[in-house]
């Protein structure tokens, strides 16, 4: 340890009681699918009552089964439930009208499977037809599924050349799908959000040198209201798009087009809903050859400004905060957690809470699980650095109640912790491995 460390701890543990109260979590749920090998988080969702649902990978001899976990508001186990019969890999869990939750997932046959989200039972499966899902990693929180105001059911997917929107009713039945196409015969759609008017907004990429990121609004009746293309500097997406929008309709889209040092360029524009592009900024300094890249962490805040997590060098948890009407930087803040940041939420205060994880130095490719809390003008509030026996965290939710997060423990089992998010600022919880900056 260095003498920086050394005194970093000594402060730490000659303070006085009450000078310094630990960030720890309020309760811990550790689960394992039963006699699965290991058990691996995907995506977090909340319900309104606080209730928690968590994608779920069980890796089994016969292959990787999806499944849900339900639990309560206070961490107690629920229900589990597994999709039998064939190997798949859970995309998204998404709560659903009248008490359902859905899972969706599958490559060349995707898949929605809906539960009744009180015990767990199944309601319906459907399998879409003549298109691909390309299964995306949870900590892209994008969305493979939305719900229309009228209950339809519209998923993102392609076929190669085009986007397609695969489309069911609420009891599982197809409706014909929305297609539309790049034009170039590439074409990967990232997320999805469903819009007031029963349209829809798809955002993803035209997988192609120069074919850049595309954003695509299909009106109600599948038509196309616009097509949007943004190039960046040499035009090739680097990794996907995120997606959000607003009241009215339109689009805040965040990605890390190419820039012309041939490196990842964190980006963030805005598009009306008749298609005008009404902002468009970089969130990095595109003039020299440092990667800035978006990750996948952005959330909305609750002014419904962008935040937006960007890695770069040094590698730490760093926010940056984006007013959605102006595309002005709010703030630009790195924490001093080594790691890469792997989800993000904000609660109703106005706090954010960044998770991730670092490499160990000299592990071997062993990681450990690392998170920073920013406040409400995006200062740097709290962080820890190796969390005790939890590799990476991957999904996070705020509320009223606090932190929600979701990791993998080393032994390979789901863990979920609820944490304060409005205790006093200034904690500050290092590894005796890590020494601040």
């Amino acid at each position: 340890m260095s003498i920086r460390a050394q005194a970093l701890w000594l402060a730490l543990l000659t303070a006085p009681v009450g000078a310094q109260t630990a960030w720890e979590p309020a309760w811990t749920t550790t689960w394992q699918a039963t006699d699965a090998f290991a058990t691996y988080p995907g995506v977090l969702r909340r319900a309104d009552d606080g209730t928690l649902f968590v994608g779920i990978q069980a890796a089994r001899a016969s292959g990787a089964r999806a499944g849900v976990l339900r639990l309560e508001a206070d961490g107690g186990f629920g229900w589990f439930h597994e999709r039998p019969d064939r190997p798949a890999t859970p995309d998204d869990v998404v709560l659903l009208a009248d008490d359902r939750v859905a899972l969706v997932g599958g490559f060349t046959a995707p898949f929605v499977r809906t539960l009744d989200a009180t015990d767990g039972s199944l309601v319906w499966e459907t399998e879409a037809t003549g298109a691909v899902l390309w299964v995306e990693p949870s900590y892209y929180q994008t969305r493979q599924l939305a719900q229309a105001p009228g209950g339809d059911l519209l998923m993102r997917a392609d076929n190669g050349a085009d986007f397609v929107v695969p489309r069911f009713t609420a009891d599982g039945q197809p409706r014909p799908a929305w297609h539309w196409s790049t034009g170039l015969n590439v074409a990967t759609a990232d997320t999805i959000a469903a819009l007031p008017d029963g349209g829809a907004i798809v955002a993803g990429r035209a997988d192609f040198i120069g074919g850049g990121y595309r954003t695509v609004r299909f009106a109600a009746d599948g038509s196309l209201v616009y097509a949007d293309a943004e190039l960046g500097e040499l035009g090739n997406p680097l990794g996907a798009a995120w997606l959000a929008t607003t009241p009215d309709g339109a689009a805040l889209v965040v990605a890390s087009p190419e820039t012309r040092f041939g490196v990842p360029g964190a980006m963030a524009w805005k598009i009306a809903p008749d298609g005008t592009r009404l902002w468009t900024r970089t969130l990095s300094d595109q003039s020299q050859t440092a990667t800035t890249f978006t990750s996948w962490a952005t959330a909305l805040g609750p002014d419904g400004g962008l935040h937006v997590a960007v890695v770069g060098m040094p590698q730490v948890l760093r926010l940056v905060r984006v007013d959605a009407s102006t595309g002005t930087t709010r703030s630009d803040v790195a924490s001093a957690v080594p790691g890469l940041p792997m989800a993000q939420a904000v609660a109703p205060n106005g706090r954010s809470l960044l998770v991730g994880y670092a490499h160990i130095q000299g592990g071997g490719g062993r990681t450990h699980a690392t998170m920073a809390e920013f406040d409400a003008d995006g200062a740097l509030c709290r962080q820890r650095s190796a969390l005790p026996n939890l590799g990476s965290l991957g999904a996070v939710v705020g509320a009223a109640e606090g932190w929600t997060v979701v990791g993998t423990s080393d032994a390979g089992s789901v863990v979920v912790q609820r944490y304060d998010a409005d205790g006093a600022c200034g904690e500050t919880l290092f590894a005796d491995d890590f020494e601040p900056r």
